[in-house]
């Protein structure tokens, strides 16, 4: 784990004892406690950290408001000094030495304002109903907002928050629930794991409008879900299919990581989900999409939040860049579990990625670095596909998944290239080249575009497969030959890593007549015949009222 250091000396410092160092402290923040009123958006921060390098100056990003250095304490005593410079906090006092452990006091507001046109920050959300969604959401990088924090996404810390609120309000957050007095809530959470991004968040909403189903037992967790009866999410969360789903992964990456209590809320939010650790929430629209992506909507959502809690929130990303390792992950854990359950199910999941990407405008892992609410959302097609399905094709799914039991399970921060080299180790693939064409790079990539001919013979006949462009990326896939029945169909392997850009296959004549060419009909590449409308790119992982704002936002 790295540790946040502040270069650099400081002037002005405390630290009157000789004996004790002076100058800027390095330290990792282990605790969170944070205090805040859902109505007024004042609140009150205690972090506590253990100090590796000693001083007696201590650096934090820090972004919200009505900060007053008056009240700002260190151990417990006013500051000798504190300032806001920047998005940094500094504050000073007596020396700490190393191995030592410092308390830092702040008094703040928590603005009422988000990330663009996103939920990250502080909102208050009203559904079709006119209810009112109370949402503290940190994400990558994001939690400084909210008080003083160390906002790295590869930090894990124990959190207890103390939420005031009127007494109609429900408040739910990651941790263990207690309701003190109808109107103050607690939540303690002191699990392995944990990272700011995704555990950093306080949800309120009317109790009137929550009613809870109990889902009985998925694995080791009992499941709990707080719905609105007009939003039909209840109804169309299978429990059975689910508790499976739970099952599977545990006998693949270990325990169920936070916990016995797993609750899924829903409300009107801008994503479709977000994985708070044992707290996932769903966006309300999710069951009345007309044409969603997925065969089961509801299903492979949630699906995807319940593999984020081992994947994002036990085993976290190193860093913001890394972002495409754990969506991309909870995508293709889904979609295998699909597969053993429901094949039609799972290729229309693989069939969404491949739509997701075809005007994917970054690489999977952006050279230029762009900001990630700019370019997040082109992850979640072009990521499993190269991460992991186009992987398993070349090896195995049981080696893709083996590779995932070497990374899972366990409280880490881990990089894309950790991904790469788990997946070199069980599939036995040199994947350097692969990923240097197909996960690294700059500007919008060009995936492969192929042409495909069939000419009809005797006894045999030739399929010719010819890549127009993009041949740098390479891959395995196969091409179908289609007749007038539902039935008629079969289907020859191509693969333009051993066999080149452009081939001919000689494949015995069908017995049926031939009238359609299918390129790739198992999902297995990024193959596409024509190429992608750039103006026509797409967030995948929005709700449909985050799609709208992004409208606003995107003219």
């Amino acid at each position: 784990m790295r540790r946040l250091f502040v270069l650099g000396l400081l002037v002005g410092c405390g630290g009157d004892d000789a004996d004790l160092p002076v100058g800027p402290i390095a330290a990792t923040v282990t605790h969170y406690d944070y205090t805040f009123d859902i109505v007024s958006r004042a609140a009150h921060a205690k972090v506590t950290a253990t100090v590796d390098t000693g001083g007696d100056c201590f650096a934090l990003p820090f972004r919200a408001e009505g900060f007053s250095p008056a009240t700002t304490q260190i151990d417990g005593a006013v500051a000798a000094s504190a300032t806001l410079d920047a998005g940094t906090l500094t504050v000073c006092g007596a020396g700490h030495r190393a191995g030592s452990t410092l308390t830092l006091d702040v008094d703040l507001s928590v603005p009422m304002q988000t990330l663009s046109t996103s939920q990250v920050g502080y909102s208050i959300t009203r559904d079709s109903q006119q209810n009112p969604f109370y949402y503290l959401v940190s994400w990558v990088g994001g939690c400084d907002r909210f008080g003083p924090c160390d906002n790295r996404p590869d930090q894990f810390a124990t959190y207890t928050f103390h939420v005031t609120h009127p007494p109609e309000l429900m408040v739910t957050c990651s941790g263990e629930i207690t309701e003190p007095s109808p109107t103050e809530t607690q939540c303690v959470f002191d699990h392995a794991g944990g990272p700011t991004y995704s555990t950093f968040g306080i949800a309120a909403y009317p109790r009137t409008a929550w009613t809870p189903t109990d889902k009985g037992m998925w694995g080791s967790a009992h499941v709990t879900v707080y719905d609105r009866a007009t939003t039909n999410i209840a109804a169309a969360i299978d429990p059975t299919y689910n508790a499976g789903f739970v099952s599977w992964m545990e006998s693949q990456f270990g325990p169920y990581p936070f916990g016995s209590e797993l609750r899924i809320l829903t409300a009107p939010t801008y994503w479709s989900g977000f994985e708070h650790p044992g707290n996932i929430v769903l966006d309300d629209s999710l069951a009345r999409i007309v044409m969603p992506s997925y065969r089961h909507n509801v299903q492979h959502i949630l699906g995807h939040e319940i593999a984020h809690q081992w994947a994002g929130d036990q085993t976290t990303i190193e860093d913001t860049y890394d972002f495409v390792w754990k969506e991309s992950m909870a995508e293709y854990l889904t979609f295998a579990y699909e597969d053993m359950m429901e094949p039609p199910a799972a290729l229309q999941t693989a069939g969404a990625w491949k739509s997701f990407s075809a005007s994917a405008a970054f690489f999977p892992v952006p050279g230029e670095k762009p900001a990630l609410f700019d370019y997040y959302g082109d992850v979640y097609g072009a990521g499993p596909m190269v991460l992991f399905r186009q992987i398993e094709v070349l090896s195995s799914r049981q080696q893709v998944l083996a590779a995932l039991a070497m990374l899972l399970g366990q409280p880490r921060a881990i990089a894309v290239d950790d991904v790469l080299t788990a997946l070199e180790t069980t599939t036995g693939l040199d994947l350097d080249a692969y990923a240097a064409a197909w996960i690294y790079g700059t500007g919008a990539p060009t995936w492969p575009t192929v042409a495909t001919t069939y000419t009809a013979g005797a006894d045999t006949s030739t399929v010719r497969v010819r890549v127009t462009a993009g041949g740098e990326r390479r891959c395995k896939f196969h091409v179908g030959l289609r007749g007038a029945g539902v039935d008629e169909v079969v289907r020859f392997e191509v693969d333009t890593f051993r066999n080149g850009l452009d081939q001919t296959l000689t494949v015995p004549t069908p017995a049926f007549t031939v009238t359609t060419t299918e390129l790739d009909p198992l999902r297995e590449c990024l193959v596409f015949v024509g190429t992608a409308a750039r103006e026509q790119r797409r967030h995948p992982w929005l709700s449909d009222r985050g799609r709208a704002a992004e409208h606003v936002r995107r003219p």
